[in-house]
């Protein structure tokens, strides 16, 4: 599997693995990776103690964001309407 990136499937593995006290081994059983990939992969992102477990998680729903009750450009008078004649 040369060449294939990691996926945030992957890598929330990884931070699953990590949280169990999983060696890299387990961990690169599991995802059927060389243990290697996982080590760099830990090393780059801070190490065990700090791997961004929350980075990788899925992301919260989002809510839209509202909009205010009145645009503020309309609250100035070069932008209004002229009065009807």
């Amino acid at each position: 599997m040369p060449g294939r990136r990691l996926t945030r499937a992957d890598r929330q593995q990884i931070a699953a693995g990590l949280a169990q006290r999983l060696s890299y081994a387990d961990i690169a059983r599991r995802l059927n990776r060389p243990a290697s990939t996982v080590s760099r992969e830990v090393a780059r992102n801070g190490g065990p103690g700090r791997y961004p477990s929350s980075i990788w998680a899925p992301p919260p729903t989002q809510r839209p964001r509202s909009s205010p009750t009145s645009p503020q450009h309309l609250s100035k008078p070069a932008c209004r309407a002229p009065p009807p004649a």
